[in-house]
């Protein structure tokens, strides 16, 4: 093989680019010619030699970090903001304006009492069972049970949406009573906000409306409607009264 042929594989071989005859040929040939083998020697000595300065590197590296900080910045900024999005228009961060929310109240005089059941609990002792007027198994009214007389309270909210979400929240008042009996005083603070209805969201056939109420009503029980314009606190004693009144 002739040294010009050789010196134009040369580069091929080093690259593990020739087939095995050739690489047999070339070899054959670097054994016998001293010049074809200084040149390979200097071919391999220079590929060994490249190498990128430290200092051309580090500003390599300094922007590509910068770069990737910024993606991260980006897709967290986007996430933060597809969230708050998602909070405002499908779950509710602004309450419903005193105009947009109209309600009902309904109010009347329930029988109830407490009878022990044929269960037990943890500590062994028989679960109280709550009845009422409504109950299947109200009547008969089992031998010395004290029946009382519990003040319900309704309301039903209807916003200019199409679909509501609420929250509540309570700061209950608690004393003895004077039959010595632990009670309290309901103070229940309500938040209903405007939001879009989700496809898969099974609210019910009327999503803007929402019922909230309680069985027991009593002097100094108060109701606060957290509007997006103004708030609004119910003394719910003195509504039980009057809408008793005008519903007779």
């Amino acid at each position: 093989m002739k040294c010009n042929i050789v010196k134009d594989l040369l580069p091929l071989y080093c690259d593990k680019l020739t087939s095995q005859d050739s690489n047999e040929e070339i070899e054959k040939h670097l054994s016998e010619c001293a010049d074809c083998k200084a040149f390979y020697e200097s071919m391999n000595k220079k590929e060994d030699n490249i190498n990128v300065p430290e200092k051309d590197v580090k500003p390599l590296k300094k922007i590509k970090k910068r770069t990737k900080l910024k993606v991260i910045a980006a897709v967290l900024g986007t996430v933060a903001v597809l969230f708050g999005v998602f909070m405002f228009v499908f779950w509710g961060v602004v309450p419903i304006s005193s105009d947009k929310l109209h309600y009902t109240v309904t109010a009347r005089e329930v029988k109830s009492y407490d009878v022990k059941s044929d269960e037990l609990d943890e500590n062994g002792e028989y679960i109280m069972e709550y009845r009422t007027e409504f109950s299947d198994d109200f009547y008969p009214i089992p031998d010395g049970v004290k029946v009382k007389t519990e003040h319900w309270i309704d309301f039903e909210f209807e916003g200019d949406c199409s679909c509501t979400n609420e929250r509540t929240d309570s700061e209950d008042e608690y004393f003895v009573n004077d039959e010595g009996v632990n009670d309290m005083i309901l103070h229940e603070d309500l938040w209903i906000y405007p939001v879009v209805k989700l496809p898969f969201d099974d609210r019910g056939e009327h999503p803007n409306q929402y019922t909230w109420g309680t069985n027991d009503v009593k002097e100094g029980s108060t109701l606060t409607i957290h509007y997006r314009d103004k708030t609004e606190t119910i003394d719910l004693w003195q509504l039980y009264q009057d809408t008793v009144k005008n519903q007779k």
